[in-house]
């Protein structure tokens, strides 16, 4: 074997650190060094042999070294002979993993004080992560109540896993020093709760976390819908199940509706259907995903067709359909100005004919740079009702409800575009207040920022 470079150096210095240990913690090193060297010989069940001996011995050896390591890094630390006296700093300065090494020394220091759980350690039956729930709450027991947990935990020694060796210790204190009602944990649990979407190109990421009942009850009710979707056949990982559990607890409660509206309209994936010029098909949800052909004929399967007639003033009307036109109909379609026509009937609030014009048209707030979509959107009459403002199309635009409350402050000024006419450029960041801005996906305004000395960006 040849070893260059750095590693020599490595190496070298090693074996000058080995020269100067005990020579009991020589020989094991240099033990662990000869095994480490060796080709692993195949090993079969022809001669009776336990292929997997050799693993369970040398687990049980790491245990061991484990054990070894972190006693006498506690040892030299007790003692004042160790250069870095930080929890695991030996270990840190070797490069370790800081939450190992801090680990390795509260266990040593623990298993220090408790000959029977370095015995057991020692034997290579445990590791510092069965060691560690104990080590970490130890203070909170008194002597004989610590005395007491050790014994109802050695019987089940290399049994159970550091898991329920910490749900243990977590249950006795909770026993013997019941927290207040509620805890402050409880508490800080509640207040924590979240829940987030992070939206991809082609998918949606949920993150959050709830409290431990709450959190418990949604498993229990997700993990009862995926073992009703559980089959036999179709070999679906239990993960994916979980998944699709989710998705039809929301269709279940949709289908029994239970799910209040929004907007004025049920909450629904909203799904355009447009062709360009060229004819080609473009199914865009209102948060600007476009779909492809197999999630087009998924959504639909069980779909409420509403149709809207539009208008596409940027349209090439007799062109061969090249790629070169394909490519141009698809970014008129995508990016041009659509004016819908004709939908929905005059009234005080918006029709729901017409919040699907709207969510067509404006597909979210006008505002420039904002990004909520058209279904968590306001209706704004650009001229007042109160001021004999019309419930038409053309007097209505999406905003959120941030932004429609700027407008009604007079923060904005919104413009309507005469059909055909060309938004204006979109200026730099630093633009002054008033100049003009195109609305936000190609709605027909012009945006104005008002100046106002007492607002703030």
């Amino acid at each position: 074997m040849t070893i260059t470079g750095d590693r020599t150096d490595q190496v070298d210095r090693a074996r000058a650190w080995a020269a100067s240990a005990d020579p009991i913690v020589r020989e094991a090193w240099r033990g662990c060094v000869t095994v480490a060297a060796a080709r692993a010989a195949p090993v079969g069940l022809a001669d009776g042999d336990r292929p997997v001996a050799d693993v369970e011995v040398l687990a049980g050896a790491m245990a061991a070294a484990e054990c070894a390591l972190a006693l006498r890094m506690h040892a030299a630390t007790a003692g004042g002979a160790a250069p870095f006296p930080a929890p695991g700093g030996l270990l840190r300065a070797r490069q370790w993993s800081p939450p190992l090494a801090r680990r390795l020394a509260r266990c040593g220091a623990f298993a220090s004080r408790h000959p029977d759980i370095a015995e057991t350690w020692g034997a290579g039956i445990i590791t510092s992560e069965h060691v560690d729930p104990i080590a970490r709450q130890a203070d909170r027991f008194s002597g004989d109540e610590l005395t007491a947990v050790l014994g109802e935990l050695a019987p089940h020694w290399g049994r159970w896993s550091p898991a329920m060796i910490a749900r243990f210790v977590t249950a006795a204190d909770r026993l013997l020093h019941p927290p207040p009602d509620p805890t402050g944990a409880e508490a800080e649990a509640h207040a924590g709760r979240s829940l987030s979407f992070a939206v991809t190109s082609d998918r949606v990421i949920l993150a959050g976390e709830l409290p431990r009942v709450e959190g418990e009850l949604v498993m229990a009710a997700i993990e009862a819908v995926a073992e009703r979707l559980r089959s036999t056949a179709d070999h679906v990982p239990a993960g994916a199940r979980r998944a699709d559990a989710l998705v039809q607890l929301v269709n279940d409660a949709h289908a029994a509706d239970l799910i209040p509206t929004r907007g004025g309209l049920p909450v629904s994936l909203t799904v355009t259907l447009e062709r360009t010029d060229a004819g080609d098909p473009l199914w865009t949800t209102s948060r600007g995903h476009l779909l492809t052909i197999a999630e087009a004929r998924w959504a639909s399967c069980d779909a409420v067709i509403t149709p809207v007639v539009v208008a596409n003033p940027t349209s090439r009307p007799g062109e061969a359909a090249g790629p070169a036109t394909r490519v141009a109909a698809l970014a008129a379609s995508m990016f041009g100005t659509r004016i819908p026509l004709d939908v929905g009937r005059t009234q005080r609030t918006a029709t729901a004919a017409q919040r699907r014009a709207l969510a067509v048209r404006d597909r979210g707030c006008i505002i420039p740079g904002c990004d909520v979509p058209a279904e968590a959107c306001q209706t704004h009459h650009l001229q007042d009702w109160a001021e004999d403002g019309r419930t038409d199309q053309a007097n209505l635009a999406l905003m959120c409800w941030a932004h429609h409350r700027q407008v009604d402050l007079r923060l904005w000024e919104i413009e309507a575009r005469a059909p055909g006419e060309a938004p204006p450029p979109e200026p730099g960041p630093s633009a002054p207040a008033g100049t003009a801005w195109p609305a936000n996906r190609g709605a027909p305004f012009v945006i104005r920022r008002v100046p106002h000395r007492l607002w703030r960006n």
